[in-house]
């Protein structure tokens, strides 16, 4: 009945956003379009890997309803961007002698002077002239993560390392009056597992349920994104095609949305009722619409046979996942607000792989229902909640709910961060030693961090988290001690 009901409001919400989307663009006027400042334009990268914080440089209050909406869409309409085939005056010439901070980031207030800034000169030489010549954002950094458990299952390690580089491209290839934004972006990836097996994980090595580093994958390179966007409307509509994530439109929480700055634990990053089993770095088509002033409704399709590892060669399989997001932007308190209700559909569910990236064939329907809110409170403070209920036959998890606090700026510092949060998880499949066929318990995570801005280049983050009720080993809570390294060049 559960399953029924949801996936006939998924469809009227599908049918319906996109018949009020059409006739509200169609009826409205496209307010003035929104000029951020240089500075904001400059520094703050429009793209999908967490340089976007929540407190705002573009100061929320004096945005308007439509640029609230586009904010909270995630949206990408960059405002000041002199597009690619746009003429402009051609030069050559690259200045090596310039002091900045790395490419894309806010301002920032280190402890130390950076020791780098020297030697990555021509590495950022090389993005402003991309900027300026090319109109492309780069985003290139490394992120090293040391994780320690306070227990492990027999024949398990209990120390690793994992890092991953990751190099972004965005490039603005034109801007159509009356149309829209034309753009390409393109995420590559390369993965270590330092002093364990390649498969080794946190949660695999304690027998705990929860992903406890985000940034966990094997030995690889993968080209995780490689999308291509079309705004019509003025950008009021955005179409975008190509391999991307679902959790860039669904789900998406600006303060743990991005684990080399934020929450490294899964659940936090992506809640768990949606996220399915294949990596979910898909090919995809997506419909991102703003009807009116502080409302926003994405809609997409994915291809779930095919993951971060491959290209499109299973997108025969006939595995998807399907979602609409309806999301409202108020301008409460005059900062960051963003709540929305979420709807998805898949027929992958339990049985429908056989390890990863190995589909079977068979096919199980699964629907799901989320809520997600996130509140600014002044200019410091950050709080969420989100809630997922899913299915039986869904891959990960039947339901989810996790809350979470997010102290920006502390102590004055413009780009430090504190949080901490809870999450509660009630699992789908049979893990650890539970018996075959049982209903899984239900099991918990508390994780904190501290973000420190070291130098211009570098971040450190202490990072501690608490996994209770692990199906496997002792039954004693499982300790993850971390410590996370960034470098931005």
């Amino acid at each position: 009945m559960f399953k029924m009901q949801i996936e006939h409001f998924v469809w009227i919400a599908f049918s319906a956003s996109t018949i009020i989307g059409s006739n509200a663009l169609a009826q409205s006027q496209v307010g003035p379009a929104f000029q951020r400042s240089r500075v904001v334009e400059e520094y703050t990268l429009p793209d999908h890997t967490g340089l976007k914080p929540p407190v705002f440089y573009e100061p929320w209050d004096i945005m308007n309803g439509i640029r609230r909406a586009e904010f909270g869409a995630d949206l990408l309409s960059p405002k000041t961007f002199l597009p690619l085939f746009d003429p402009r005056p051609m030069e050559t010439q690259i200045d090596f002698s310039m002091v900045d901070n790395p490419f894309g980031f806010t301002p920032l207030d280190p402890i130390f002077q950076g020791p780098l800034e020297v030697p990555l000169r021509p590495i950022r030489a090389l993005e402003h002239l991309l900027y300026e010549q090319c109109s492309t954002m780069s985003n290139i950094y490394y992120t090293l993560v040391l994780q320690s458990l306070s227990r492990t299952l027999p024949g398990e390690g209990n120390l690793a390392g994992v890092g991953r580089l990751d190099v972004n491209f965005l490039t603005v290839l034109a801007k159509t009056p009356g149309l829209g934004t034309s753009a390409v972006q393109i995420l590559f990836r390369q993965h270590n597992v330092i002093g364990q097996p390649s498969n080794w994980t946190p949660g695999g090595a304690s027998g705990s349920y929860f992903f406890m580093d985000s940034l966990q994958n094997e030995n690889n390179s993968t080209l995780n994104i490689v999308s291509f966007q079309q705004g019509l409307l003025d950008d009021r509509v955005v179409l975008s095609v190509g391999k991307m994530h679902p959790n860039q439109f669904f789900m998406l929480n600006f303060y743990a949305n991005d684990e080399s700055r934020q929450f490294l634990n899964g659940s936090f990053d992506g809640n768990s009722v949606f996220q399915p089993a294949q990596g979910t770095y898909s090919p995809g088509f997506v419909a991102q619409m703003i009807p009116c002033d502080d409302i926003y409704v994405n809609a997409a399709i994915f291809d779930l046979a095919d993951y971060p590892g491959n290209s499109f060669q299973n997108i025969n399989a006939g595995l998807y996942w399907a979602g609409v997001e309806v999301g409202w932007t108020p301008n409460w308190l005059g900062t960051f607000s963003r709540y929305n209700v979420t709807f998805g559909t898949t027929n992958a569910g339990n049985q429908s792989y056989s390890g990863y990236g190995d589909v079977t064939g068979i096919k199980q329907t699964n629907s799901m229902i989320g809520f997600l809110g996130q509140q600014q409170i002044g200019d410091w403070l950050g709080v969420f909640a989100e809630y997922g209920l899913g299915e039986s036959t869904g891959v990960v998890a039947q339901q989810e709910l996790s809350v979470g606090v997010s102290i920006v700026r502390p102590f004055g510092r413009p780009d430090d961060d504190f949080g901490i949060a809870f999450a509660w998880t009630k699992p789908n499949n049979n893990y650890g030693n539970e018996i075959p066929g049982s209903d899984p318990q239900s099991a918990s995570v508390l994780e904190t961090f501290y973000r420190l801005q070291l130098t211009n280049s570098l971040q450190l983050s202490p990072d501690l988290q608490v996994s209770f009720d692990p199906a496997s080993g002792d039954g004693s809570p499982v300790v993850a001690l971390g410590l996370r390294l960034k470098m931005q060049f």
